[in-house]
């Protein structure tokens, strides 16, 4: 009887202990972001590279522009004056500018804006009645073509003999650069003059091809200089070994290496076209008479009675080139630093 009740005891016993607190439960990992995408994995372990954007050469251009206000300046004044000129010339048109008036009335009249002016007539009149302002816009499209072409063939005449020269190097670099040094020290400026005078029915496009004919050889130089640099390099030595022509190594390997002398050399070269037309027309060796540039413009201050009383027959040229000039030169400064890393702005 005993036992049973014992046994009663401990089974109440059992069934009044509290149960224990289950344990808590661990807590889950979170999990990992994912990586971040990846342009290649390889290797011969594996390796992840990282991609990285390299920014265009027009990019690079720009940026630094922008980053100089007194280039981005130039730059808006430079494609305010190019878009001026190219809208309006073919309004205007050659004959319209150097329209010649014999009716005396309209011989060196002053601006219309001026006491005394002509009316209808901007910038006055010249000597041969001629619209001063017509004049300005059409010389400014004829000074920047010959600046522009000027500079493009000249550049591009040096690129192939200056890349041919530095690529080979040895014998062929010496007798090539033999010859530019013999070029180079002709009289470049007499020459010219001697070839205007020689040549029957001189034009544009004989000014042109006499500048060009002179202004090669500097630029055949720095291009030599940097494909000198450029054939020691290992993408060369690795073309070759794969059995690449070497005219395919110059022009899909090196040339591409040799922009960042290139172009800053076409920008600043090209005022330099400007300003030599400009003084060997006002010299009286430049465009044939009846062809409007800001030389013939600004030719007219030789004049005594122009430079002392009629203003608008010549400053507006010497203005007009001035700020042309100091934008190329601006434009050209910050395109020069763009190619060089260590003196970027931006």
């Amino acid at each position: 009887m005993a036992d049973n009740n014992e046994v009663k005891d401990t089974t109440e016993a059992t069934n009044t202990t509290q149960p224990e607190p289950a344990p808590d439960k661990p807590a889950e990992p979170k999990p990992n972001p994912a990586p971040a995408p990846v342009a290649a994995q390889g290797g011969i372990y594996g390796e992840v590279y990282e991609t990285i954007k390299v920014p265009s050469a027009i990019a690079l251009y720009w940026r630094e522009i922008k980053r100089d206000k007194v280039a981005l300046v130039s730059f808006a004044i430079f494609i305010t004056l190019l878009l001026t000129v190219i809208i309006a010339s073919p309004f205007i048109g050659g004959a319209a500018a150097t329209e010649v008036r014999i009716d005396p009335n309209y011989s060196n009249r002053a601006p219309s804006w001026q006491e005394g002016g002509l009316e209808g007539f901007l910038l006055g009149t010249d000597l041969h009645g001629r619209n001063m302002i017509y004049m300005l816009i059409v010389g400014a499209r004829n000074s920047i073509f010959i600046g522009f072409s000027v500079s493009i063939i000249g550049i591009i005449i040096g690129f192939f003999i200056g890349i041919f020269s530095g690529y080979y190097g040895g014998h062929v670099d010496g007798v090539i650069m033999r010859f530019v040094d013999t070029w180079t020290m002709m009289p470049g400026f007499m020459m010219i003059v001697a070839l205007i005078q020689l040549v029957d029915g001189f034009s544009i496009f004989y000014f042109i091809l006499f500048l060009t004919m002179f202004s090669w050889m500097g630029r055949t130089r720095l291009i030599r200089g940097g494909a000198l640099q450029q054939r020691n390099m290992d993408y060369v030595a690795a073309g070759k070994t794969v059995g690449s022509r070497n005219l395919t190594i110059m022009f899909r390997d090196v040339a591409p290496n040799l922009m960042a002398i290139i172009v800053p050399n076409i920008v600043l070269t090209m005022s330099t076209s400007i300003g030599m037309e400009t003084g060997l027309t006002i010299l009286g060796f430049g465009l044939p008479p009846g062809t409007p540039s800001l030389g013939t413009i600004i030719a007219n201050a030789t004049v005594l009675a122009n430079l002392q009383n009629r203003w608008w027959v010549w400053f507006p040229g010497i203005l007009l080139l001035f700020i042309l000039m100091l934008s190329i030169n601006f434009i050209g400064s910050a395109v020069q630093r763009a190619a060089d890393p260590r003196q970027r702005l931006s």
